[in-house]
C-alpha cells in the first residue's frame, strides 16, 4: 500500500499526538488520580502507536507500545509515576518528536530507542498478577445491561470484510465512531486492547438515543465494514446474561450509498477539514488584493454620476467585508498553541533550577492570527524563562520572606479592542533598581553618578538594553543578555509593544500588546512632505489643528499645549525622514497617538482619511532605520509607509536625552 499520500496528515497528526502526550504526561505527575488524563494518554498513545504501525514506522510503534507498558501502572496503582519514571516518559516523547521531525526532512524515522526501551521495561518489571479468567461475550452483555441501568441500550454488530488489512485498526476506528453517538459501556474486542484483534466480528454495547439507522450507517463509514446490525436490548432479556446475548437481533438494511462511501449522517469532528497554511496565505493574498480593488471602485464610484451606482457600490462593500471577515476568523487561531508547549518548559526548568513553582494558564481560548501566534512563542519562552530564572525564589527563600514556598507563575491571554494583550506574571522577588544600576554601570551602559538616581521605571528600561543581564553567571536557561531586547525587537517587528511592571518584593507583570492580525489593518491615512504614512487606528487617540492650539519651545524641543496636558510636538517630515528623505514641510495638523504608555503629537501636512490596508513587511535595512513597520499599497498604486508609533517615542526621549546633555 502506497502511504506517500498520506505522510502530511500523518506528521500533522503525529505531532498533536505527541502535544497532547507532552501535556498529559506532565499534568498526571501533579494529579496522578485524574482518571481523564490517563484515558487521554491510552488514546493519544494508541492513536500514534497505530498510525506509526500502518505507515510503516515501526521503530516509532514499537517505543509507544513500549511507554503503553508503562502506562498501565497508571491504571493499576493509585499515586500515579514518580519522578524518575515520568523523566523517561518525557524522553521517549523527545525522541518520538525527533524520528517526527526527521522523518519530514527525509523520509526516514532515525529513532534508536535502544537506550530508552530497557529503562522503560525496568519500570514494569514486577510480578505479574494471576490471569482472571477470559470474559466472554455473555458476560460483556450482562455487563452492559447492568450499567445501563433502564436507560436504552443498543448491541451492534460489525463484520468486517474478510478482505481486510489492518482488522486492529478498523475495529477500533468503528467502536470510535459509535462512541461518538452514545456512551461505549463493553465491547468485543475492548476499545483499548484491539491490537491483537484478527476479526471478523466487532461487537458494541452502548447507550444512545440515535436511531438505530444512524448507527448502522455510523459504522457503515468505515472503511472495509461488510455489514452492520443494531439491536435493541429489552429489559426483559435481562434474566440472564444468555438472555441478554440472545435479544432479538434486527438487522438494519445499510443504504447502497453510505455503504460504497458516499454522504452519511456526519459524526462529530467531521465538521473540521485540514488546510495547508500556505493555502491559507494565499487565501488571504487575494483577499487584501481585493481590498485595494474596492478601494479603487469607491473612489472612482464617489466622482461617477452613474444611477445605480452608488446603491450597487454599497452592497459590494457589504459583501467584501463579510467575506474578509470570513477569511480573516479562517486564520485565526486559539492561543494555546503557544501556551500549550510552557507546562513541559516550566516542570523541566523548575527541576533545573530546584524552584516549586504552579503553572496557571488562563485565556487559552482567545484567538490571534496565525502568523502572530507562530512568532509569538519566541518572546514568551524568554520571559518565562526570565521569571523563572530571576524572578521566583527557591522555597527557603520563599519561606524566609513570609511566602508560601510554591510560587506561582501566571500566563494569561485577553482581548482588549483589536488587539490582544498577552501578560507573563509572577509572585517572586521583583526588580531591584540597585542591581540594575549596577550591572548597568559594569556593562558600561550608564556613568557610575547617574546610578544612584535609577528608579523603577528607568531600571526597567535598561532591562531592554542590548546585551544586559542581571545574571551573575551565564546558563542556557538565561544570563546572556539576549532575552528582554529579542523580546521588544520581535514584538515590535509584529506592531506590538511589551512593557513591564515590576514591585520589588511582591513580583512582576511582562505585558505583552498586538494586533489581533497582520495582514489587514485599519489605518488613519496621512501625508507629510507629499508622502502618505498610515498610523494604525488602535494608536490614534485623537486629530486636531495646530492653528488652535499654542506650541511653545522647552528646552529646545516643541511641545504642544492642550487643556489635559503638555505633549512633545514631533515634525512628520522630520521624524520620518529615514524612510523618505524627506524635508521638513508646513505641518497643519497633529494626531495624537499613544505608545509605551505615553502619549505624543506628530505634525503632518494633512489628513486623508481612514483606510483599511493590506500590510506588507519592509527590507530589515529600511524597518531598523526608520519609525517604520511595514507597507501598504494604496488604491492610486503609491505605498504608504506604516509609522511604527513606539519607535517614534524612543527617538523622542533619545533627542531629549541628547538635548539635556
Amino acid at each position: 500500500m502506497d502511504t506517500a499520500e498520506y505522510l502530511p496528515m500523518f506528521l500533522a497528526e503525529a505531532r498533536e499526538h505527541l502535544q497532547e502526550l507532552n501535556l498529559a504526561v506532565v499534568r498526571v505527575e501533579e494529579t496522578p488520580d485524574d482518571r481523564e488524563t490517563v484515558d487521554e494518554i491510552f488514546r493519544a498513545a494508541h492513536s500514534l502507536k497505530g498510525m506509526s504501525a500502518t505507515m510503516g514506522f515501526e521503530a516509532m510503534a514499537d517505543l509507544t507500545h513500549h511507554m503503553e507498558d508503562v502506562f498501565e501502572i497508571l491504571r493499576q496503582r493509585r499515586g500515579g509515576l514518580d519522578h524518575d519514571a515520568i523523566g523517561v516518559l518525557l524522553e521517549c516523547i523527545d525522541a518520538l518528536s525527533g524520528a517526527v521531525e526527521a522523518i519530514e526532512s527525509d523520509g526516514a524515522e532515525r529513532l534508536d530507542a535502544a537506550a530508552l526501551v530497557p529503562r522503560l521495561e525496568s519500570l514494569v518489571r514486577t510480578p505479574a498478577p494471576e490471569a482472571p479468567p477470559p470474559v466472554t461475550v455473555d458476560d460483556l452483555a450482562a455487563i452492559a445491561f447492568a450499567a445501563a441501568g433502564g436507560r436504552p441500550l443498543a448491541h451492534v454488530s460489525v463484520r468486517l470484510s474478510d478482505a481486510a488489512l489492518m482488522p486492529a485498526v478498523r475495529a477500533f476506528m468503528a467502536l470510535s465512531a459509535l462512541a461518538d453517538h452514545g456512551e461505549l459501556l463493553a465491547s468485543a474486542p475492548p476499545i483499548d486492547a484491539v491490537d491483537g484483534f484478527e476479526g471478523p466480528i466487532v461487537e458494541a454495547w452502548l447507550v444512545s438515543e440515535h436511531e438505530h439507522e444512524v448507527l448502522a450507517a455510523t459504522a457503515a463509514q468505515v472503511p472495509d465494514v461488510q455489514s452492520v446490525e443494531v439491536a435493541e436490548i429489552e429489559p426483559a432479556a435481562a434474566d440472564g446474561a444468555a438472555g441478554v446475548a440472545e435479544a432479538a437481533v434486527e438487522p438494519v438494511e445499510i443504504p447502497a450509498a453510505v455503504a460504497n462511501g458516499a454522504s452519511a449522517p456526519q459524526r462529530k469532528g467531521a465538521t473540521t477539514v485540514r488546510v495547508d497554511a500556505e493555502r491559507l496565505d494565499q487565501l488571504m493574498h487575494y483577499m487584501g488584493e481585493l481590498v485595494v480593488h474596492r478601494t479603487l471602485v469607491e473612489s472612482l464610484a464617489a466622482e461617477a454620476s452613474v444611477p445605480g451606482l452608488s446603491q450597487a457600490m454599497q452592497e459590494l462593500t457589504r459583501s467584501s467585508q463579510a467575506l474578509q471577515a470570513m477569511v480573516m476568523q479562517v486564520r485565526m487561531i486559539p492561543v494555546d498553541a503557544v501556551f500549550m508547549r510552557f507546562p513541559r518548559l516550566v516542570r523541566d526548568l523548575s527541576v533545573k533550577l530546584g524552584k516549586q513553582v504552579e503553572l496557571q494558564l488562563v485565556g487559552k481560548d482567545t484567538e490571534l492570527d496565525r502568523t502572530v501566534v507562530e512568532a509569538l512563542g519566541d518572546p514568551l519562552v524568554h520571559l518565562v524563562r526570565n521569571s523563572l530564572d530571576h524572578g521566583l525564589e527557591t522555597a527557603e527563600e520563599r519561606a524566609a520572606a513570609g511566602k508560601p514556598q510554591t510560587g506561582t507563575l501566571e500566563i494569561s491571554a485577553r482581548h482588549a479592542g483589536g488587539n490582544v494583550v498577552i501578560e507573563v506574571r509572577d509572585d517572586g522577588r521583583g526588580i531591584d533598581p540597585a542591581q540594575v544600576a549596577r550591572r548597568a554601570v559594569e556593562r558600561g551602559l550608564i556613568a557610575p553618578e547617574v546610578a544612584a538616581t535609577i528608579d523603577a521605571a528607568r531600571a526597567v528600561e535598561l532591562l531592554f538594553a542590548p546585551g544586559f543581564s542581571t545574571a551573575e553567571v551565564t546558563s542556557d536557561i538565561s544570563g546572556r543578555g539576549v532575552g528582554m531586547d529579542a523580546v521588544r525587537t520581535i514584538v515590535r517587528g509584529l506592531g506590538g509593544e511589551v512593557t513591564l511592571q515590576s514591585e520589588q518584593g511582591a513580583g512582576t507583570i511582562a505585558q505583552i500588546r498586538l494586533p489581533l492580525t497582520l495582514a489587514i489593518m485599519a489605518a488613519l491615512l496621512v501625508e507629510t512632505a507629499g508622502q502618505p504614512y498610515a498610523i494604525p487606528l488602535e494608536r490614534v487617540e485623537r486629530t486636531l489643528r495646530l492653528s488652535n492650539h499654542t506650541i511653545r519651545s522647552v528646552a529646545g524641543r516643541r511641545m504642544l499645549v492642550m487643556d489635559d496636558g503638555v505633549l512633545p510636538l514631533l515634525d512628520g517630515a522630520e521624524a520620518l525622514a529615514a524612510a523618505a528623505g524627506a524635508v521638513t514641510a508646513r505641518s497643519d495638523h497633529a494626531v495624537i497617538v499613544r505608545a509605551l504608555d505615553r502619549r505624543l503629537a506628530l505634525a503632518v501636512t494633512s489628513l486623508v482619511g481612514q483606510r483599511e490596508l493590506v500590510t506588507r513587511p519592509l527590507p530589515s535595512d529600511v524597518g531598523d532605520s526608520a519609525a517604520v513597520s511595514g507597507g501598504a499599497v494604496l488604491s492610486d498604486g503609491r505605498i504608504a509607509l506604516i509609522v511604527d508609533c513606539d519607535a517614534l517615542v524612543s527617538r523622542s526621549e533619545a533627542g531629549a536625552e541628547r538635548l539635556v546633555a
